[in-house]
């Protein structure tokens, strides 16, 4: 049974056995939920009793089936939904797009002879290791009441002018955890159409930055299957220019996020090890009622894999920090690993705001693993889901003095050295940090990119000089002529390439 399968029959019974049994105030408060139905969806034939499935006329709708019961939703504007993804995307070539036959059972993956095995406490040991026999046990053996409830915030794509006034707006400086510090997030930054001023100006407000690759290129599965090569050029390489072009210490940018979730498996595991990365946020645990708390890859990751390209073998004390599904308990909205994924119809705040509240909750009053709440700018483009989130924010953040709002690096730090919530107003990770701002006035850099024999001008802003090219890869430097990162690292020190290139083709 599949994950969608398993989350619908977690969801209310049908709308209609629970209207008939409730009494009259909450009969009104479900009929609510309900009134979003349009008339179309009575049409519709649901191929399975549980499941989401694609509207047979339009990519821009699809409907949840709960009990054979078709509930229509419609894609936010600009996206539509892939019937294999099962959720709204944007279009490219490689959009499903309509219902799409697909076999009720897939053949298992060939075992890995090297497999790592499953968790073993007693020799994973903090703080160079973490694991749990189901990833939910909370860290260091502290009760649920004494865990503060980290939230993480993180920002997927380019950084420029046309969002950094969206994300400035959630991220004032009047937003502050219990020690009084400024919130934090962590911007996960791709290269092109990046601004690194706006960029360094994130950083010096003590916001983390760490990487999304250079080209976030596409299609889609490229990176599913990408070498340990293609990751070191793309994921190095995007750190060599925010180091050059941001004025961010290499030091600082720890962290990693794939494009679009297809996570390239031990290859790009391996490239984070080799390369220093402390931490990878790329892997989807499936919905659950019970969240999951951050791992080290020393053992066998603790739940499914969604995706089909997690890694398989051990990458002692090279943390991941998974990506919870985050759904409505009553099943509005759908499922989404990153929040602007799951879908609400236009100008519903309610249901917006009950989702952010269910999936608080969920982690709150369980087991408190990290809440991500993560987000692409076309979230901040919607002025009513801004609205929403923020009251949502300033809502908790008055009411939950052991909530806080932590980038990804303080998250690993805490997991380091697990601290109870009455002692974090001095737990030194958490203290307000201000940085040094490199300029006030950028450089406004006109500059050639040549792909595929083709020339075009690109602009980049910068405090750093100008480059001669637009970096890229291959070319990190923006230099007249470009070298590799494997090259650079074959000068510097040829065994350890040697030896990851020979294990990247025996996999």
């Amino acid at each position: 049974m599949n994950s969608v399968e398993d989350m619908l029959k977690c969801l209310i019974p049908l709308l209609v056995i629970l209207a008939l049994q409730a009494d009259g105030s909450a009969a009104e408060k479900l009929l609510h939920r309900t009134r979003r139905q349009d008339d179309a969806a009575v049409d519709f034939k649901c191929p399975k009793a549980d499941g989401l499935f694609a509207d047979p006329e339009t990519c821009r709708k699809f409907y949840i089936c709960a009990g054979y019961y078709p509930f229509s939703q419609n894609c936010p504007s600009s996206l539509y939904f892939d019937d294999i993804k099962k959720f709204c995307t944007r279009k490219t070539k490689q959009l499903a797009c309509g219902p799409v036959e697909q076999p009720d059972t897939v053949a298992p993956p060939t075992p890995d002879p090297n497999a790592t095995p499953g968790c073993d406490p007693a020799n994973c040991v903090l703080p160079e290791c973490y694991c749990s026999s189901d990833g939910t046990q909370v860290p260091g053996g502290l009760e649920v009441s004494d865990t503060p409830q980290m939230i993480l915030l993180s920002f997927d794509g380019a950084v420029n002018s046309l969002n950094f006034d969206h994300y400035r707006k959630l991220l004032t400086k009047t937003r502050t955890n219990p020690n009084g510090c400024p919130i934090k997030g962590t911007f996960f930054v791709s290269h092109e159409y990046t601004s690194h001023f706006h960029i360094q100006k994130f950083y010096a407000d003590g916001h983390e930055i760490a990487i999304h690759s250079i080209s976030n290129r596409s299609p889609e599965d490229w990176w599913a299957a990408a070498s340990y090569e293609n990751y070191a050029e793309e994921m190095v390489g995007q750190r060599e220019i925010l180091h050059k072009f941001a004025n961010i210490s290499r030091d600082a940018l720890l962290g990693m996020r794939v494009p679009y979730l297809h996570p390239g498996g031990n290859d790009m595991m391996n490239m984070l090890y080799d390369y220093d990365f402390v931490y990878d946020s790329s892997i989807i645990v499936p919905m659950s009622h019970t969240p999951v708390w951050p791992y080290t890859l020393d053992y066998k990751i603790p739940h499914k894999c969604m995706q089909g390209t997690c890694p398989t073998r051990s990458f002692p004390g090279l943390w991941e920090i998974p990506l919870n599904t985050l759904f409505s308990e009553d099943g509005t909205g759908g499922m989404c690993s990153l929040a602007d994924q799951c879908v609400f119809q236009e100008n519903d705040d309610e249901s917006v705001e009950q989702f952010l509240k269910d999936n608080f909750k969920r982690h709150y009053n369980v087991n408190r693993a990290p809440l991500g709440l993560y987000f692409h700018v076309n979230w901040f483009n919607d002025r009513n889901k801004t609205n929403v989130l923020l009251n949502f924010i300033d809502d908790i953040r008055t009411k939950h003095r052991d909530v806080w709002f932590v980038t990804m690096q303080e998250l690993v730090s805490w997991m380091r050295q697990p601290t109870k919530s009455a002692d974090l107003s001095s737990f030194a990770p958490w203290a307000c940090e201000k940085r040094e701002n490199s300029c006030n006035i950028p450089k406004n850099c006109e500059v050639p990119l040549t792909m595929d024999g083709y020339t075009e001008m690109r602009y980049m802003q910068t405090c750093a000089k100008c480059p001669v090219k637009y970096p890229w890869v291959g070319n990190f430097e923006g230099a007249a002529e470009g070298i590799n990162i494997m090259e650079l690292t074959r000068d510097a020190d040829p065994e350890p390439v040697a030896e990851a290139e020979a294990e990247s083709r025996k996999r």
